[in-house]
């Protein structure tokens, strides 16, 4: 299993970096929807570090299963909640920065992980 959600969460992170490249070029090309590209850049880097934050979570949750110790164990839900808070306030802060493109981006890599494992997984069972 720990192999399968690394190569997941490897997988998100190389589409989210194609989509980071995408929306580079976009900012580059069109200047009239630049804090839109810049708010998308903004959130899928905020996104992408909350899935590999709480794909450490998930890691840790599963070597304590393992061990069968008993103790208290969170998902870090705040410090995700955070890191997009954080993110938003920066948006909000700074009038080149769409905000409505940042909170989507926020999405973008977790909503990515759904197809992504569909796809990593039929490409593992052939």
């Amino acid at each position: 299993m720990n192999d399968l959600t690394t190569s997941i969460v490897n997988a998100v992170t190389r589409v989210t970096l194609l989509l980071l490249s995408a929306s580079f070029l976009g900012w580059a090309l069109y200047e009239d929807h630049r804090p839109v590209f810049v708010g998308i850049v903004l959130g899928l880097a905020g996104g992408l570090i909350n899935v590999r934050f709480l794909s450490v979570k998930v890691r840790q949750l599963a070597d304590l299963a393992i061990s069968q110790e008993r103790k208290r164990f969170s998902f870090g839900f705040v410090t995700r909640l955070c890191i997009a808070f954080l993110i938003v306030m920066i948006a909000v802060k700074f009038e080149q920065v769409s905000l409505g493109a940042t909170i989507a981006g926020l999405f973008i890599p977790q909503l990515l992980t759904i197809p992504v494992s569909i796809f990593v997984s039929l490409r593992n069972k052939n």
